[in-house]
C-alpha cells in the first residue's frame, strides 16, 4: 500500500508492503518552494517599478508555484498507486487544520495561509476513489507515537523535524514516524490485529497505546474476524470500512 503524509511545506508518500512484518520499501517527498513563496510575498506595490512585474502578476505566481506543487503531488500518488492495492489518507478537516495552525510570525502564517490543502485532498481522494483504492485513517497521535514502544516522543530540543522517544532511546524524522504510524493505523483499520501473528502482536500493543491515549472515543472499526480475508481494496472497488464510523460510548480507540 501507499501511505501518505500531508504537511505544510511538502507531502511524504510511502511505498508500504505487509508481509510478516510491515516493510518500507522508499520515501518520496514533494517539497513546496517556500523560499518563492515568501518572496513573492515581500513584494509591494512598487514592483512594476522594482522587478518590471505588477503585483497581480506575482500573486498569479505564487498561486502557480502552488498548483505545480499540488500536480505533482497527486501524479506521484496516483502513479504509484496503480502497483499498490492500497492508499491510505488521513482524514483531515483543512478548515479546522489551518485554524489550529496559526503562527505569530507574518512569514509562517503567510505559509499556512497560502497553503492548498483543501485543494490537494480533494485531488488525491478523487483519483484514489475512481481507483477503488483509499483508504482514510484518523489522525489520533501519528506524529507522536513511538514505532518502537508505543509511548508519546518528544522534539529533540532545537529540532521541531527530529523526535526522540525518552523511554527506548529511539529517534527518527517526525514524517517517517507519521507515515509508520499511518501503516499501522490502516492495519487495525483491516483488522490485522486480530491475526495471530508477530504483526497482529505488535498491532495490538499500538492499539492499547491509542486506546490508552485518546480522549475522545470513536469506534473505527466493525471488528469483525470475518474481514481478515478481504484484499486491501474491499471487493469491487469498495471500502472494507465507512468513512465516518459511528461512536460507540464505552469502547476504545478503534473498536
Amino acid at each position: 500500500m501507499v501511505v501518505v503524509d500531508v504537511n505544510v511545506r511538502d507531502i511524504i508518500v510511502a511505498e508500504v508492503e505487509v508481509g510478516l512484518l510491515i516493510r518500507f520499501k522508499g520515501y518520496r517527498r514533494v517539497s513546496r518552494n517556500v523560499g518563492k513563496l515568501l518572496f513573492v510575498r515581500r513584494v509591494n506595490r512598487r514592483s512594476l517599478k522594482i522587478h518590471g512585474r505588477p503585483a497581480y502578476a506575482w500573486l498569479r505566481y505564487a498561486r502557480n508555484l502552488d498548483n505545480d506543487w499540488v500536480n505533482k503531488s497527486a501524479g506521484l500518488v496516483k502513479r504509484l498507486a496503480s502497483n499498490t492495492q492500497a492508499v491510505v489518507l488521513e482524514r483531515l478537516n483543512a478548515g479546522q487544520l489551518k485554524q489550529r495552525l496559526k503562527a505569530k510570525d507574518p512569514e509562517k502564517s503567510h505559509i499556512i495561509s497560502s497553503w492548498p490543502i483543501a485543494k490537494l485532498i480533494r485531488r488525491l481522494s478523487t483519483a484514489c476513489e475512481k481507483m477503488g483504492k483509499l483508504v482514510t485513517v484518523p489522525p489520533h497521535y501519528t506524529s507522536s507515537l513511538c514505532p518502537k514502544c508505543n509511548k508519546l516522543m518528544k522534539h529533540e530540543k532545537g529540532k521541531w523535524e527530529r523526535l526522540k522517544c525518552e523511554e527506548c532511546g529511539h529517534r527518527d524524522d517526525r514524517d517517517h514516524v507519521a507515515v509508520k504510524n499511518l501503516a499501522r493505523t490502516a492495519l487495525l483499520l483491516y483488522g490485522f490485529h486480530l491475526l495471530d501473528t508477530h504483526l497482529g502482536k505488535e498491532l495490538r500493543k499500538y492499539k492499547q497505546a491509542l486506546d490508552n491515549l485518546t480522549t475522545a472515543v470513536e469506534k473505527a472499526s466493525t471488528q469483525d474476524p470475518q474481514c481478515q480475508g478481504l484484499p486491501l481494496g474491499g471487493e469491487k472497488g469498495e471500502e472494507v470500512l465507512p468513512k465516518t464510523p459511528p461512536a460507540v460510548p464505552g469502547r476504545g480507540y478503534l473498536g
